[in-house]
């Protein structure tokens, strides 16, 4: 297994359990916290799959490492929206709320309280898995990024200069 793929997976599983964690920060959670530490987490996966690669191992290797470490934040993502569902209709005060909310903002859709119901809970995995897929996206554009530094401190061979021959 290349030494991109090891990073890439290790952060993947830090990713689902870190973009879970920070995204029930109230208030700043799914916006700002959850996509920082993606972003933060593949860039560190992109800097490190390049350094446990081979000498040859360029900016691809870091965006590999990336975008593996992304799919563990959409799996994160999902997996919060989920469990935000599952709190929010397990709340029936809270439940019928949102309901009314909806009903009053959009009176001439005629969605009944169960549609409303039934919406919600095909919602939450829809807006995880697009919430993920930007996380993936800027996970893999910052795995590239880190990718780039590693081989930009890699240490450089000395220069020998040109054998003349004298003839």
């Amino acid at each position: 297994m290349s030494g991109s793929l090891k990073s890439g997976l290790l952060f993947a599983l830090i990713s689902i359990v870190a973009v879970v964690g920070f995204s029930f920060i109230p208030a700043v959670g799914v916006f700002c916290c959850g996509p920082l530490v993606s972003m933060a987490l593949g860039a560190l996966a992109g800097y490190i799959g390049v350094r446990w690669s081979g000498p040859t191992a360029g900016v691809g290797s870091g965006t590999l490492a990336g975008s593996v470490a992304g799919v563990g934040a959409l799996i994160g993502s999902v997996i919060f929206w989920v469990i935000a569902i599952i709190i929010a209709q397990s709340d029936p005060v809270l439940l019928d709320q949102i309901i009314r909310q909806i009903e009053e903002q959009q009176p001439a859709s005629g969605l009944t309280g169960d549609d409303i119901r039934n919406l919600i809970t095909i919602m939450g995995p829809v807006m995880g898995f697009c919430a993920g897929l930007i996380h993936l996206l800027f996970a893999a554009l910052l795995g590239a990024l880190g990718g780039w530094l590693a081989v930009r401190q890699r240490p450089q061979p000395p220069m020998t200069p040109p054998a003349y021959t004298v003839g």
